[in-house]
């Protein structure tokens, strides 16, 4: 069994897998390969920037350096927020207790989804416990990090009553600009009758 992160609703508490749904496995998915003319197939690779070396995918590496090209371990390396405020790390949904905020289905709408999980449960008193408070209409909030990081994913969880899905993402906040825009009031002038009298002779 995997490992568990323990969810809470008020005063009931269970605990589930969280497994990611495979879109490969849902959809398939295409391997592409490149063969020489000999029927051999190629192998991936890169020519540096003096146009003459070749290196093979896999031989190449990202480094980290400071001011005076010195290799930094990793360390030694601070994270901090965009306003120089260091940045504190948010451990993972495994090593906590997630308490879920329930909300309207609404709030979907503004998550940009970029994983899917389903829940597996342990025992099926848990699934049935859990499915007969997330059956309603309604979707749970809660932060996810799988491993310990400076940031957390927005996710909901949701049920169709007889499984439990999580989507995780991130939340977009629209903004709306007022409408401005002044109608401009058109005056029609009453049109009055001419006291010339009509010259027939003239047409």
């Amino acid at each position: 069994m995997a490992r568990l992160a323990s969810f809470k609703i008020g005063n009931t508490v269970f605990k589930a897998a969280i497994n990611k749904i495979d879109r490969d496995k849902i959809y398939g998915f295409v391997d592409e390969f490149t063969y020489d003319m000999n029927g051999d197939e190629c192998t991936l690779g890169a020519v540096l920037n003096d146009g003459s070396t070749f290196v093979l995918s896999g031989a190449t590496a990202m480094k980290k350096v400071d001011e005076q090209l010195r290799e930094v371990d990793k360390s030694e390396i601070k994270t901090v927020k965009i306003d120089g405020s260091e940045a504190v790390l948010q451990p993972s949904i495994f090593d906590i207790e997630t308490v879920l905020e329930e909300t309207e289905l609404d709030a979907l709408l503004d998550l940009q989804v970029e994983l899917s999980y389903q829940l597996s449960f342990e025992n099926d008193s848990d699934k049935a416990t859990a499915i007969s408070i997330l059956k309603t209409e309604k979707a749970f909030f809660f932060s996810y990090n799988y491993r310990a990081d400076y940031e957390a994913a927005d996710a909901y969880l949701l049920s169709n009553g007889k499984e439990i899905f999580a989507l995780s993402g991130k939340i977009v906040k629209f903004e709306y600009l007022d409408n401005k825009t002044i109608i401009p009031i058109d005056e029609f002038e009453e049109e009055t009758a001419s006291d010339e009298e009509l010259d027939f002779s003239m047409l």
